[in-house]
């Protein structure tokens, strides 16, 4: 089998699975950790192929704690983001004293790949929880959102058009850049990626953005100046995390984060570009709405 039916056949089973999870917020929470967790062991990973030894199980832990403090309302424990300072402090305490027990050379090193996997990858698939929580919040303070079912809705379509956008944009700058890319963005991280095909992922995602406010139901509250702005974060800086992904594997000499998905790499590989993108829409949203 090549590896285009299998990229093909996995993305066939996958995509509607995440969209339906995108309307049902407690499943995509369960999703949004188990991914991180993925993510983070590969990241992990990384880091012993540069001969770090990173503290797994603690960074995991760190990084769980770090996706639930995004989740506003929906647990019972009700942990808002003004619990992630305390979360961190109590982080860096614990790795600290793990690493003076562990008594390994070059303890800054490990201390440093444990934190920035847990940041990267915590707050980065945060953020996309936290845009869902972002509408219950918004759906609470609206008389006509009230219905818990409708803001789930509306947080969806969101989270979707977002996903779309960033794929839409991959596939621009692939496709484009395959056939007409002549100038390289960063030869040493990224030999194929061309400035031609990075303009068109970018214009791509924000025309998928204006048209996903003006044909999508639920995104009808969506203004002009925040599509727009969500194309940028989209097309833009999604692809910045694709090369921040690409520079942390060059660095360590491997060409996928795992094998863990046919054909795709691994997990990490597949949301590079959303660790960048979901925060940063969710830091939008929070200063100037929707």
């Amino acid at each position: 089998m090549s590896n285009l039916v299998k990229r093909v056949l996995v993305a066939v089973i996958a995509i509607p699975i995440v969209i339906y999870i995108s309307f049902k917020p407690y499943s995509l929470l369960g999703l949004t950790i188990i991914v991180a967790l993925l993510a983070v062991h590969e990241f992990y990973g990384l880091m012993k192929a540069k001969g770090f030894s990173p503290q797994i199980i603690l960074g995991m832990l760190l990084t769980t704690c770090i996706v639930l403090t995004f989740a506003h309302f929906r647990l019972p424990i009700k942990p808002t983001t003004e619990l992630l300072p305390l979360i961190l402090i109590l982080g860096v305490v614990t790795i600290f004293m793990a690493e003076l027990v562990k008594g390994y050379p070059n303890p800054s090193i490990q201390v440093a790949a444990t934190l920035a996997g847990a940041l990267y990858i915590g707050a980065g698939l945060g953020g996309v929880y936290g845009i869902h929580e972002y509408f219950y919040v918004h759906g609470a303070q609206n008389p006509s959102l009230v219905d818990p079912a409708l803001v789930s809705v509306e947080a969806g379509y969101f989270l979707v058009a977002m996903l779309a956008s960033i794929w839409i944009c991959d596939s621009a700058a692939y496709f484009i850049g395959r056939a007409f890319g002549k100038h390289k963005i960063a030869k040493s991280i990224s030999p194929n990626k061309s400035w031609e095909g990075g303009i068109a992922g970018l214009v791509t995602a924000i025309g998928a953005w204006l048209l996903a406010r003006v044909y999508i139901g639920g995104l009808e509250e969506v203004s002009l100046s925040t599509a727009i702005a969500m194309g940028i974060i989209a097309g833009g800086f999604g692809q910045v995390g694709d090369f921040a992904e690409s520079m942390l594997k060059r660095d360590a000499g491997v060409k996928d984060s795992s094998t863990l998905i046919p054909g795709h790499g691994g997990v990490l590989d597949r949301i590079d570009s959303i660790l960048f993108v979901a925060p940063l829409a969710y830091v939008y949203l929070q200063i100037f709405g929707l």
